[in-house]
């Protein structure tokens, strides 16, 4: 639980074609959803937390892409993560879709308007003794227009894309030791240990002013855009990281290779990635 303020080694557990699509499991520990070959979102419980308070929502069409990390202990964060993610599906009707692609629509008004939505939700919950006092989430979306991913998010969950250059991250975290870093007093190495490095700036439900931040990247064919909660990128480096989703396996095998090195190295805390392969029409992978 946060406090507001407060190598690719070994074979794949899924083998090499199986079940590469149109895949969906829930069990006791990790729910796993891959509509198709070039989407895969899982969340796992871990190896020291006893529930989940992670959450992800994900559009077959690769449109929409969210990940939220809930706070505030049981019964609490994986009920604020919830409202969250609830409020941005309910946000993005296929109105506000239709205004977005016509141009009619400004996607950063869009993103910012939505986390005001998602904010007051979890507020209100808080107020009608849904949950309990102090919940909230960190959240991030993503959105897929055209040859652009535009992100909006708050706190620490983190966007990267790898593409021909290399693995990216694209966020910025929203944490102290994420202030630390960018100030070049602690190197990203440094900060997975830092004892703030729970200690979050921004937050949806949280009494602090919010800002979220949105970012836009141009996507060419074969990019891959993963979200992620800090349960992954605390556990494993970027250079892991990368020398996993680089792999030749499919989306949902790339991902659950992710899940499975972070428990691994620990499993200290909540585990969830989305991963997408952008595929441009007409390009070499259409």
């Amino acid at each position: 639980m946060k406090r507001i303020r407060e190598l690719f080694g070994h074979s794949p557990s899924i083998e090499a074609g199986e079940g590469d699509a149109c895949y969906e499991e829930t069990t006791e520990s990790r729910r796993t959803s891959a509509p198709n070959a070039r989407l895969c979102a899982i969340t796992d419980v871990g190896r020291v937390r006893d529930h989940n308070e992670d959450t992800f929502h994900i559009a077959a069409d690769g449109r929409l892409l969210i990940a939220a990390d809930g706070m505030g202990g049981h019964e609490a964060g994986e009920v604020a993560s919830a409202l969250a993610v609830d409020a941005l599906i309910e946000f993005f009707d296929s109105e506000r879709l239709r205004a977005i692609d016509s141009g009619e629509a400004s996607i950063e008004a869009l993103l910012m308007e939505s986390f005001e939505a998602a904010d007051r939700k979890v507020r209100e919950a808080t107020q009608n003794g849904q949950g309990s006092r102090g919940m909230g989430t960190t959240l991030i979306l993503a959105c897929i227009q055209g040859d652009h991913l535009h992100t909006c998010h708050v706190g620490d969950v983190r966007c990267y894309v790898r593409n021909a250059s290399g693995l990216h991250q694209v966020t910025q975290d929203h944490s102290v030791v994420g202030l630390l870093v960018r100030a070049g007093e602690l190197t990203p190495e440094q900060a997975r240990l830092h004892p703030q490095k729970n200690e979050i700036l921004q937050a949806i439900g949280m009494p602090t002013a919010l800002i979220p931040e949105v970012n836009t990247t141009t996507l060419v064919d074969g990019d891959l855009v993963l979200l992620c909660s800090d349960g992954l990128w605390e556990a494993l480096s970027d250079e892991e990281i990368a020398s996993i989703i680089d792999w030749e396996g499919s989306m949902r095998q790339r991902a659950t290779q992710l899940v499975d090195r972070a428990n691994e190295a620990g499993g200290n805390d909540n585990i969830t990635v989305v991963l997408y392969e952008y595929i441009a029409q007409g390009g070499k992978n259409d």
